[in-house]
């Protein structure tokens, strides 16, 4: 009920709605809105239940402009009896209120419902917790003035005095803790609050040690007289400023401090930048100040989020850009955002030239200066540092490095960061099959955009500048930005050779425990990964890119990244032309690669052309027959076999001349997928046959599953041999899930659910749709449109086979669907098409699935076998099928 105003009307609190309804206030003219849609509302409820649920009554004529006339009445009736609109709260003959020294209550607040409920529950009298905490303190966690620490305090403090829960005064003094001036001693601020109190000067003690025990006898005595006061204490710095002022139940204080104040007996409130809609209400509610009738954001909505997104959701930022919109009434929103998207002049954009009630300047970038210029010159460093690494967060283990500290020191430093609010935790993403990764990369961090701006303005100005007595060891954000490529090159390149299986046991690459692990830790660093290659290029550090971009390589395809592996790729072209030719090659050959991923084929074929002339010539065997590989898979996907064989053919005679065992194996694999297109079973098995003892030999477990699920398909639709289908199926899928290949687990599995299938549909129903849902479920996680569309067409085909007329029309739905995103794949066509017609027969009755025999219970025994050696708890040498690729699989058969 709350929020029934909609985004065009402040939002209004439960406990304000109570009060409306109980009498004990009226709305407000900005609560207007509002209440015609409580209105309309309570009408329409009214009405239901008395017909019964049926029903919807039509708006009365003339209805709203009643309501507005009596709630208007009321107004001017409540302002007679109390100045101010407010409701009489205090009974007659409870003696005269208490002193209220609160600044005005902010006019433009909106928004906060939850943190202003969260600090009225714990101001409210008898609350819980009151007897154990009797403050709240209020702390930003963006650590910047501006967030809106003091515009809630107030907020929250004038709502509790109307509600009359203080009746023996509300105090304010600002401590100055983050300003140009020097904060204000804890003895100073008791002195001010005994003459807010109205103590006669004469008799106020002449010492601040004085003014501190007379602050608290006063305190005393207002409790023994059940005059419960509030005191405001605002821009606290430290706790030493304000734990000698601290009241004790039943009174209450309200703090704001940019630091986390963790020593002081007190319930903290995060208040962290707004939310992109409570932000577009911040910036509406400042144009149409003063009763305007500023349209802009109504008009354009889009406009208005994207500016509240460049402000970061800073009340102060909004604040700003709304006072620059108003002396500018037919400047479009949208102008506005485009000069605030160049980062670089943010901040400038960010300040109007006026000044607060304290004199200081009305500018982002002033906010920030009064928190940074506090920090120990250690905690400044690291904020310059983390400024300028790239990527939304860091974990800790990296911003040690990146501060070229060990890792307990650099802790300590993101710690007082953290305590002041310009750094805060993040969670780390986790997948259900990775195992946890330590504490130090657990523990992430991120800074707010427009704290990393202004962190990297501080870095760029303790740069060297140019001259003969600047050395690169002087340039510390150099150096920086050094030992982070360094430590990400080590670290991706051990993942690669985990995830390609090149390690064996007791060979496991440092730091890593296995695949799994080296997996969640490319998972949890992908953005920042990829943001790093890019960051790289820009300050010409060539080496570092290239590097880099072909250490995630295999990690990207096998987890349909094919965006991150174009833009790395990309990167990695412009940086290789400042390399050797060698390089250049490489580089040609993983950008068309990364072509290929990402539909681009013609443009695949091209690059991919040129790299293996460019390595040719360069004298580099192996990235000439890099290229070919994927220029064969390339001409697969564009329907031409013949070109594709030929690729093939070049690539296993160049690794074979030249040694290349795993290249050439690789080169068999591709190949015997063509001729199994074209129709050659003898030949894909001689081809299978040949590779599954190369990467037998060279322990490649990822090869050794492309070589199960590519035989697989020939078992299938040549020799029909299920059982044996299902077998290397199951070998594929443990494999694949042991190097990580999300993609081909998904394949495999949906494979398997079709060998089952054609071994007995009424025996095995079960085992076949299990594994295709858990393929097709895998690939939606994915980019791979083909993959997704043909296992979700499998499941329904399978679905429908077996009676399940309901499970099978979702999932031949959601094929159409993903083929309609397709523009021109003429196998997302195909695939559309017969997904349309399964749809329109899916309504005929099936024929019952009935198996003439019990299944043999070796047959049984060998299904068993095959689910075990998929769960990698079975060897696969204790099943043994009379097959020449299988028999080379498990390393017999020679």
């Amino acid at each position: 009920m709350v929020r029934l105003g909609g985004a065009s009307a402040p939002r209004v609190g439960a406990s304000t709605v109570d009060d409306w309804l109980n009498g004990r206030s009226v709305p407000g003219k900005k609560s207007e809105s509002f209440l015609l849609h409580l209105v309309g509302y309570l009408r329409r409820e009214a009405c239901r239940l008395e017909a019964g649920g049926t029903g919807s009554p039509a708006s009365a004529s003339g209805e709203q402009e009643r309501w507005l006339r009596l709630v208007r009445a009321a107004r001017r009736e409540r302002g007679e009896e109390s100045p101010g609109g407010r409701p009489r709260t205090r009974t007659p003959g409870a003696g005269p209120a208490g002193p209220v020294t609160l600044p005005p209550p902010p006019s433009d607040f909106t928004g906060r419902t939850a943190e202003v409920e969260e600090v009225l529950r714990w101001l409210r009298p008898g609350t819980a917790g009151a007897r154990t905490a009797s403050a709240v303190a209020v702390s930003a966690i963006a650590g910047m003035g501006g967030v809106g620490k003091t515009a809630l305090a107030l907020h929250a403090a004038h709502e509790a005095q109307r509600r009359g829960w203080f009746p023996g005064g509300a105090v304010f003094a600002d401590l100055r803790g983050y300003s140009a001036l020097d904060p204000v001693p804890a003895g100073a601020v008791a002195d001010r609050l005994l003459r807010a109190m109205g103590v006669p000067v004469r008799q106020l003690p002449g010492t601040e040690s004085g003014a501190l025990d007379a602050w608290r006898r006063l305190l005393h005595d207002m409790a023994g007289r059940n005059a419960s006061l509030l005191v405001v204490l605002d821009n606290v710095r430290d706790p030493g400023q304000v734990g000698a002022l601290l009241p004790k139940p039943p009174h209450r204080a309200l703090i704001t401090s940019r630091q986390a104040l963790g020593s002081l007996p007190v319930h903290r409130v995060d208040v962290a930048p707004l939310p992109t809609d409570e932000a577009v209400v911040v910036l509406d509610t400042a144009l149409r100040a003063g009763e305007t009738q500023d349209r802009r954001c109504s008009d354009d909505p889009a406009g208005a989020e994207e500016l509240a997104g460049l402000c970061g959701g800073l009340p102060l930022a909004l604040r700003i850009t709304a006072a620059l919109l108003r002396t500018d009434p037919d400047r479009p929103l949208s102008a506005h955002a485009e000069e605030l998207r160049d980062a670089r002049d943010r901040l400038d954009a960010l300040s109007l030239d006026e000044e607060d009630t304290e004199g200081r300047p009305l500018a982002v970038r002033a906010s920030l200066d009064l928190s940074y210029h506090h920090l120990p010159a250690a905690a400044a460093r690291a904020l310059r540092l983390l400024a300028t690494c790239p990527g939304p967060d860091i974990s800790t283990s990296t911003a040690a490095v990146l501060l070229g500290l060990p890792r307990p020191l650099g802790r300590r430093h993101l710690a007082v960061l953290a305590r002041h609010h310009l750094i805060g935790r993040t969670s780390l993403p986790t997948g259900e099959a990775h195992a946890p990764r330590p504490i130090e990369d657990a523990e992430r961090w991120a800074l707010h955009d427009l704290v990393r701006l202004y962190g990297a303005e501080q870095a760029e100005r303790h740069r060297p500048g140019p001259g003969p007595d600047a050395g690169p060891a002087e340039d510390e954000v150099a150096a920086a930005a050094q030992r982070l490529d360094d430590h990400c090159t080590a670290l991706t390149a051990a993942a690669d050779a985990l995830l390609d299986g090149r390690t064996t046991a007791g060979t496991v690459p440092a730091p890593f425990g296995g695949a799994a692990e080296a997996l969640a830790w490319l998972d949890a660093e992908r953005a920042n990964l990829v943001a790093l290659v890019g960051a790289a290029r820009r300050a010409d550090r060539h080496r570092s890119v290239l590097t880099l971009t072909l250490n995630l390589q295999r990690y990207q395809e096998d987890h349909w990244q094919g965006a991150d592996a174009y833009l790395c790729a990309t990167h990695a072209e412009a940086a290789a032309r400042h390399l050797p030719p060698t390089d250049y090659a490489t580089a040609l050959a993983s950008l068309g690669n990364a072509c290929r991923l990402t539909g681009r084929l013609d443009e695949a074929v091209e690059r991919l052309s040129e790299a293996a002339e460019a390595a040719a010539a360069a004298g580099r065997p192996r990235t000439v027959s890099a290229a070919l590989h994927n220029l064969g898979l390339a001409h697969v996907l564009r329907g031409d076999l013949p070109a594709a064989e030929a690729a093939h053919r070049c690539d296993v005679d160049l690794s074979r001349r030249h040694g290349d065992r795993q290249g050439e194996a690789m080169a068999l694999v591709a190949l015997a997928g063509v001729l199994h297109e074209r129709g050659g079973p003898e030949a894909v098995t001689t081809a299978l046959v040949r590779a599954a003892h190369l990467f037998h030999d060279l322990g490649d477990r990822r090869g050794s599953g492309m070589v199960a699920l590519r035989h697989a398909r020939t078992a299938l639709r040549d020799l029909r041999s299920p059982l044996c289908a299902a077998a290397l199926c199951g070998w594929a899928v443990h494999h694949f899930r042991q190097a990580g290949a999300q993609a081909k687990v998904a394949v495999a599995s949906v494979e398997l659910g079709s060998a089952y299938w054609q071994l007995c549909p009424a025996c095995y129903r079960a085992e076949a749709i299990r594994w295709t849902r858990d393929g097709a479920a895998l690939a939606e996680t994915g980019t791979d449109d083909r993959l997704k569309a043909q296992s979700m067409f499998r499941l329904g085909s399978l679905l429908a086979r077996s009676g399940d007329r309901t499970g099978a029309r979702s999932a031949l739905e959601r094929t159409a669907a993903v083929c309609a995103v397709g523009d021109g794949d003429p196998e997302l066509a195909r695939l559309a098409r017969a997904a349309r017609s399964a749809l329109a027969h899916l309504g005929k009755p099936k024929r019952p699935l009935l198996c003439g025999e019990a299944p043999a219970q070796e047959t049984d025994r060998m299904v068993g076998l095959v689910e075990g050696i998929a769960r990698g708890d079975t060897p696969a040498t204790s099943l043994l099928i009379v097959d020449p690729v299988w028999l080379a699989l498990i390393g017999a058969g020679r």
